[in-house]
């Protein structure tokens, strides 16, 4: 691996990392991205048993 010192040096990581660009997909579709799904933990709503109004026997 070969770096010039005269080089960019964006352009040197670029090359040492083997990538083309440093662009986003913010926005974009990307193939293949939807392989995967996510398990989203919701906060759980808990119910007032105590103290409330018409008993505990509804």
């Amino acid at each position: 691996m070969n770096i010039d010192p005269d080089e960019d040096p964006e352009q040197a990581l670029m090359k040492a990392m083997g990538i083309s660009g440093f662009n986003t997909t913010k926005g974009k579709k990307v193939v293949g991205n939807d392989a995967a799904a996510v398990s989203i933990k919701k906060q759980r709503q808990y119910r007032q048993y105590m103290n409330r109004r018409g008993g505990f026997n509804r």
